[in-house]
């Protein structure tokens, strides 16, 4: 699993208002989501997560980009020129 890939995917989807989202949304297990979750958190990419039973959650109402995030993603333009959005999503984790 490309944990970039993982982390920008996720934060492209919430900057879209694509919620709500789970690891099915994006063809990974339970860990690689949470520890992804876990670090955007927790590294201050990510705000209004919700956390329930050692999990997060990403409901429709709630999460948003911090100012970092938003920084994050316009300054990976080499992700951003591959990503095609979460229906391909798991084809795009394999290059």
């Amino acid at each position: 699993m490309n944990k970039d890939k993982l982390r920008y995917a996720i934060l492209k989807e919430i900057d879209s208002n694509n919620l709500p989202l789970t690891e099915n949304d994006f063809g990974v297990s339970e860990d690689d989501f949470d520890a992804a979750l876990g670090f955007l958190s927790r590294e201050n990419y990510l705000s209004g997560v919700f956390w329930a039973d050692d999990r997060a959650h990403l409901h429709k109402i709630g999460p948003s980009l911090t100012e970092k995030g938003e920084t994050y993603l316009r300054e990976n333009s080499v992700l951003a020129k591959t990503y095609k959005g979460i229906k391909e999503v798991r084809e795009w984790f394999k290059l």
